[in-house]
């Protein structure tokens, strides 16, 4: 089957099929490489809210409804379109050790809601922002020119 010039059936060099192998490998890889993302064309309407919590009195200041998100560098298309601040919920013991939820009167949750109209939603994800999100995520991060606050996703909701 392979001769003593290393060929197989003594016309291809073994070498010189598994580089054809590769090639043919990334060139299927290039073709398909868009195939599993699978991101509709349409442009769709994503209602996203979130809460900062913890936040520094004064910073609510900062955001207004209408402020307009910032990814890279870049304005993107996701306004704030309702604001509520509230005091914080607190979480501490009592005096027998149970955990008691409270009011802080000193920090603040801010809780935002945010709109876009998109075609970064997919079977898989949904870009929003420049970041990729899901409910429950805790690190989703509101940029905008003035603030910089963390955040964790509420609810997500998508308009066909």
């Amino acid at each position: 089957m392979i001769d003593e010039k290393g060929r197989i059936f003594g016309k291809v060099s073994i070498v010189d099929l598994a580089i054809l192998l590769v090639v043919v490998a990334l060139v299927f890889a290039y073709l398909y490489r868009d195939r599993a993302a699978d991101v509709s064309s349409e442009a769709r309407t994503i209602e996203v809210k979130v809460v900062c919590p913890n936040v520094y009195p004064g910073v609510e200041n900062n955001l207004q409804v209408g402020d307009t998100l910032v990814a890279s560098g870049a304005l993107t298309a996701v306004k704030i379109t309702e604001m509520q601040v509230e005091q914080a919920n607190w979480v501490a013991p009592d005096d027998a050790g149970q955990m008691v939820l409270s009011k802080n009167p000193f920090r603040k949750d801010i809780f935002l809601t945010l709109e876009t109209t998109t075609s970064q939603v997919s079977p898989a994800e949904i870009t929003f922002a420049g970041q990729k999100i899901r409910a429950g995520k805790e690190d989703f991060f509101v940029n905008t020119q003035k603030v910089t606050l963390e955040s964790t996703v509420i609810s997500i909701l998508v308009e066909p």
